[in-house]
């Protein structure tokens, strides 16, 4: 496979890394990619790969991070890794031998590529990357964007030196440590919690999975009870009556009580959904931290920071969330933040119906940034964006969430920049379908005119 310029073998802090004219850049990040193939590495690669191989224009792909995951495997090394998914390294190489150029920007799952000779080695070898710390894109129009992981502002994941492999920040004995426990005492209504896109939400996943998983799945005598009452008992008490008329004073006060045992148990099935909802409100209300896209706050600042600089964007991943939103000052956005979000398996909370716990789901999340590089043109940017289901929900999970996740299940445009829209224009819109189409429709007739009754476009997020 094609090697990189031997000036760039090390892993540098900053890379400077000049766009061809008439170029493009694909940003992905976050693949988390096994020692073993899976279905979603699989999956991924292949979408990334078909996407690389037909592009004609000269690529610069940015692997933003937590590409080869390292650090739920401490046994693997990066070259099984890659070996095990070799249709993405051909893609990578095909990109170079086209003119084209790969840069690594090193994440946190994938740290030991700062310090570990032989890991970055192999890297280097089977994906022909330059691999650094951070970059900075530098596009022909003179146009600059800064592209880091992310986990240098996350205070849970950052490192204090990044070259050294006594360095462990908190997140990594979570991970290592703390959710393989957590999975394993819960088995089979906890699992999914290491893919979690919320770390913080993890209260309410145990609630909601407390209620679907567990209450649930024992509550099957609520129904039982009168089905059989009205079906086998009552049918029989009539018949003893009508066969021994002195015992009508009996079978009479047997019926009553067994209408009351009905009602009560009526009433005991409301009083478990109320004390289930309430138990849910009050644990999920215990975030540990920041919650769905509130994890990007620190980078958005960062976007601030930098387009105050004299930058043009900031491109970053590790929250697994994607995001494209302009910045800078107004009436015109100067500059822009994007999150190339993840190709992997997240765990997503899925609104349900009204006053019920929402659904999590486990569905493979595919998502990355385009950038156009033109002197002619200025600079513009797409965030491409899709969920695919994936096996592992109840079937009460399945019909509580059914036509509400928002998602498309293939990659589309769901943002753009400058002109617009950002994604997303409001995160309490990415949990329930009907939400999200509400919304389009009120931004296609603010933007375009458009009235209030037409559907979103077949490109639009939320379309199946």
């Amino acid at each position: 496979m094609a090697s990189p310029p031997p000036d760039l073998l090390d892993v540098a802090e900053l890379l400077d890394v000049p766009v061809q004219p008439g170029g493009k850049i694909i940003a992905i990040s976050d693949l988390h990619l096994p020692p073993e193939r899976t279905s979603v590495s699989g999956r991924c690669c292949e979408v990334i790969a078909r996407r690389l191989d037909m592009e004609t224009a000269p690529l610069t792909v940015v692997l933003a991070g937590d590409i080869v995951e390292m650090l739920s495997f401490p046994v693997a090394t990066a070259a099984d890794i890659l070996e095990a998914h070799d249709d993405l390294c051909q893609a990578l190489a095909g990109v170079i031998e086209r003119g084209g150029q790969v840069i690594y920007t090193v994440g946190n799952h994938d740290g030991d590529l700062a310090w570990d000779l032989k890991a970055a080695d192999a890297v280097r070898e089977l994906t022909g990357a330059s691999l650094c710390l951070a970059a900075d894109l530098r596009l022909p129009g003179g146009e600059r964007i800064r592209v880091e992981h992310g986990h240098q502002i996350d205070p849970y994941n950052c490192f204090h030196d990044p070259r050294n492999p006594l360095d462990t920040p908190l997140g990594h004995h979570i991970v290592r440590e703390v959710i393989p426990k957590i999975e394993w005492l819960g088995r089979d209504w906890l699992t999914g919690a290491h893919e979690m896109a919320d770390p913080a939400d993890f209260p309410s996943f145990v609630a909601s999975r407390l209620v679907y998983r567990k209450l649930a799945r024992h509550l099957w005598w609520l129904v039982l009870v009168p089905i059989l009452l009205f079906a086998l008992v009552l049918p029989e008490v009539g018949r003893v009556k009508n066969r021994f008329p002195d015992t009508a004073t009996w079978v009479h006060d047997a019926e009553i009580l067994g209408y009351g045992a009905a009602v009560d148990i009526v009433i005991i099935a409301l009083i478990l959904a109320i004390v289930s909802r309430r138990a849910w409100i009050s644990i999920s209300a215990l975030a540990l931290a920041g919650r769905g896209y509130s994890q990007n706050n620190a980078a958005r600042q960062r976007a601030d920071d930098l387009i105050a600089d004299g930058y043009t964007g900031y491109l970053s991943g590790h929250t697994h969330h994607p995001e494209l939103h302009g910045h800078g000052s107004l009436p015109r956005n100067t500059g822009f933040y994007a999150n190339a979000g993840s190709c992997t398996s997240v765990v997503e909370a899925i609104d349900t119906f009204r006053g019920m716990p929402p659904v999590y789901l486990r569905t493979q999340q595919l998502s990355w940034l385009e950038i156009t590089a033109d002197a002619d043109h200025p600079c513009r940017a797409t965030l491409q964006s899709a969920r695919v289901e994936l096996p592992g929900a109840t079937h009460f999970e399945r019909f509580m969430a059914r036509a509400r996740n928002p998602h498309s299940t293939a990659p589309s445009s769901v943002a753009t920049w400058p002109e617009g829209p950002d994604w997303p224009a409001d995160p309490k819109h990415l949990r329930d379908r009907r939400h999200l189409h509400r919304h389009l429709r009120h931004h296609l007739e603010s933007k375009c005119g458009e009235p209030k009754d037409q559907e979103p476009s077949p490109g639009a997020p939320g379309r199946p």
